[in-house]
């Protein structure tokens, strides 16, 4: 007598699968989509896919999980900003303190002399975190401007610029990206750490950034024993 009930849930099913399909072939973050792979595989076998057991390259989380290295975290966010075309506004690098991603705090993200976090920088920001949840390393979000000396009612100097820049950064991560506070901090650097000498244009572009850093295991140990 429920013999319908196969059909319906056959058809259910083909239904399912043509969805997933068309999901699959829009354009999408691909880090989303892989989530959402992973989620949806787990509702077929009945398992979390977070509990999985730690695989070769990544970092055991205290949950029995499993988090992404740096270097996937870095392979993940260069095909995002190869797909975006961002590559000429945020730029990637790994130093011995972690993974930095710096936003150069040009004209295309920032306004000039403004610490604003235009609706372009939120949405770098936005798939950011996306990362930045996945690990349980501190984040430290630093500001940098170049050597032209700035007067203003806002900001005497650079200094100010600089701190009020990431310090906007980490109150949006927190508030609407929902970043765990007790990882993350900022600083303002002015003009002392630039990347490059401040001798022409483009250097002076190179340094004018916000650098967001994931930092190393080694480094946050460090980080978390200095706060004790």
């Amino acid at each position: 007598m429920m013999r319908w009930l196969l059909t319906y849930a056959d058809m259910i099913t083909l239904l399912l699968a043509l969805f997933i399909i068309l999901f699959a072939i829009s354009t999408i973050s691909s880090v989303k989509f892989n989530r959402f792979a992973k989620e949806v595989n787990a509702g077929f076998t009945g398992r979390e896919w977070v509990n999985h057991p730690p695989l070769a390259g990544q970092q055991s989380d205290l949950k029995g999980g499993s988090s992404p290295s740096l270097q996937q975290i870095e392979r993940q966010l260069a095909t995002f900003l190869k797909e975006r075309h961002l590559e000429s506004e945020v730029r990637l690098r790994v130093e011995r303190r972690g993974l930095v991603v710096s936003l150069l705090t040009d004209k295309a993200l920032y306004r000039s002399g403004s610490a604003e976090v235009l609706p372009r920088v939120r949405e770098i920001l936005n798939e950011v975190a996306v990362y930045l949840r996945e690990t349980k390393n501190d984040i430290s979000v630093e500001g940098n401007t170049d050597n032209v000396p700035i007067h203003t009612a806002a900001y005497p100097t650079n200094w100010e610029l600089s701190t009020a820049r990431a310090t906007n950064v980490v109150r949006y991560l927190v508030e609407a990206d929902h970043i765990d506070p007790t990882r993350i901090s900022a600083a303002g650097y002015g003009r002392y750490r630039p990347l490059v000498p401040n001798d022409t244009p483009q250097h002076r572009q190179l340094n004018r950034r916000v650098d967001i850093v994931i930092l190393s295991d080694k480094a946050t140990q460090q980080e978390r024993r200095l706060g004790e």
